[in-house]
């Protein structure tokens, strides 16, 4: 009705509290679970113009909202939804295609939606009905709604749960059976993520699990699951002092953390590159390694491990934030009229040796490269002098210089002149036409939510500020000297939902 529609509008708007959806709450089967409103809030970078707040409330009410299929009403009403997407628009056009362009172009970057969607909920339909064509009246036709419900076990659940599950028969579920009662139909459901489905096994609510574990977990859980010896300790402690004190608990949680590195490190390469961001996590993995004889001092420090955590989860800060739905150098001549003075040589700059990471960087970037190409939109973006060709040639370099420094070669005067005067922060620049005006806009500190911990009713957040200045002892070209750079300034915290 038209008042359930204004109040859904007003808890849209309003975003400040879990409630029972208006539209939705119907197709709990029991008493209705209430909706995460808060989520409605714009943030990243969505929060510029009335155009993209109005864009993310949009998509996260299309990514959030479910058409239950543990009740008829839902399942018959994912069917009209179904239907009305393969009907045309006033253009004559299938809505279905302006969908399939926006899942393409989203799922490029953030990766592919973990509820039912319409390809998938499509395929099924027709496969029960034995035909490709349904009209809307099949969805008050009671016994093709009970072939279909008969048949839903053939639907896989959603891995992640990502909603408020408030209900009395918690304490005797397991996380499988709450994500089995989250199966339904979603317009733009939200995305799949490998550090998503980390934190979802080593967490819990109320639900009933085999040993105690955190509702609220840290990001070290992602670093630790990547490959991270030292992140994994220093998770093993944050359970310790935070979780439980009981042995028994402490060892479960090891070998829980374990097998949660088990299975990131079986993830297949065709699973990572499913999207940037998906490719974006695999190449902060390689932040998680250990470095001996042959790799400059600092790299060998026990200190080392700590700051590739801070590298890692800063990065991570950034690409959660980014993924929350889903200059040439000014010259300074030296001056004239003291002849007498000798010119400085060449600041000998330098590159981190970690391979693994630079050519892990090169196949990232040669992926979006390749991805860019079906959207028409970004055509300027891969001309020759353009900034993924830019960065592709700067990124090359720099992996050059790595693998010099490795070797032991010499790096030339031209070499360590075009390191000196590079400049990467036309990679920052906006897209299009956007242009600065504000002093935030310039800020490389952000904040992200990555988890919802309603049991404790707070939210987990990650965050960036100004970044940390690096000196490191470095031992090359048959000399030792300090190298200075700049690296992330990560934070955790958690506020109140």
């Amino acid at each position: 009705t038209a008042e359930q529609i204004e109040r859904e509008l007003d808890l849209i708007y309003a975003a400040e509290k879990l409630e029972i959806s208006p539209l939705f709450g119907q197709y709990v089967d029991g008493p209705p679970r209430p909706a995460d409103y808060t989520q409605f809030t714009p943030r990243s970078h969505y929060t510029k113009s009335s155009n993209l707040r109005a864009y993310f409330r949009t998509m996260m009410y299309f990514g959030r909202n479910t058409w239950l299929f543990e009740t008829t009403d839902g399942v018959r009403d994912a069917l009209l939804v179904a239907w009305l997407m393969a009907n045309p628009d006033r253009n004559g056009q299938p809505l279905v295609n302006t969908f399939r362009r926006i899942m393409s172009v989203t799922g490029f970057f953030a990766g592919p939606a973990d509820d039912i969607g319409y390809p998938v909920w499509r395929n099924f339909v027709t496969s029960v009905a034995g035909r490709a064509e349904l009209a809307p009246t099949a969805a008050v036709d009671d016994k093709f709604i009970k072939a279909i419900t008969a048949r839903l076990g053939e639907l896989a659940p959603p891995r992640i749960l990502s909603d408020a599950f408030i209900d009395d028969a918690v304490p005797g579920m397991t996380k499988a059976d709450m994500l089995a009662k989250t199966k339904g139909f979603r317009v733009f459901g939200q995305r799949f993520t490998f550090d998503a489905l980390t934190l979802g096994r080593l967490t819990a609510g109320q639900e009933k699990t085999e040993f105690t574990l955190p509702s609220t977990p840290t990001a070290l859980f992602v670093a630790a699951a990547l490959g991270s010896r030292t992140a994994r300790d220093l998770s093993e402690q944050f359970y310790r002092t935070v979780v439980s004190q009981n042995p028994d608990d402490q060892k479960k949680f090891h070998d829980l953390l374990l097998r949660a590195e088990a299975t990131i490190s079986r993830v297949k390469d065709d699973e990572w590159f499913v999207s940037v961001a998906g490719a974006w996590l695999k190449t902060l993995g390689t932040l998680t390694r250990t470095f001996g004889k042959g790799y400059p001092q600092y790299m060998q420090s026990p200190l080392y491990p700590l700051q590739q955590i801070q590298e890692l989860l800063g990065s991570y800060a950034e690409l959660k934030h980014d993924t929350l739905l889903y200059a040439k150098q000014n010259y300074a001549e030296f001056g004239g009229g003291d002849d007498e003075k000798k010119i400085p040589p060449v600041p000998r700059g330098f590159v981190e040796p970690n391979l693994a990471f630079w050519y892990q960087l090169q196949r990232l970037l040669a992926y979006f490269h390749s991805g860019l190409q079906q959207f028409p939109e970004m055509a300027s973006e891969l001309e020759e002098y353009g900034t993924i060709n830019r960065f592709k040639n700067d990124i090359d370099f720099l992996t050059s210089l790595a693998e010099k420094e490795l070797a032991g070669t010499t790096l030339s005067e031209d070499e360590h002149e075009k390191l000196r005067v590079m400049q990467l922060s036309y990679m920052a620049k906006p897209y299009g036409d956007v242009v600065f005006h504000r002093d935030e806009d310039f800020r490389s500190g952000l904040v992200a939510d990555i988890h919802t911990d309603i049991a404790k009713a707070q939210v987990l957040y990650q965050a960036t500020a100004e970044p940390y200045v690096i000196l490191a002892l470095i031992g090359n070209e048959k000399q030792t000297r300090l190298a200075i750079g700049i690296t992330y300034n990560h934070y955790e915290f958690t506020e109140p939902l």
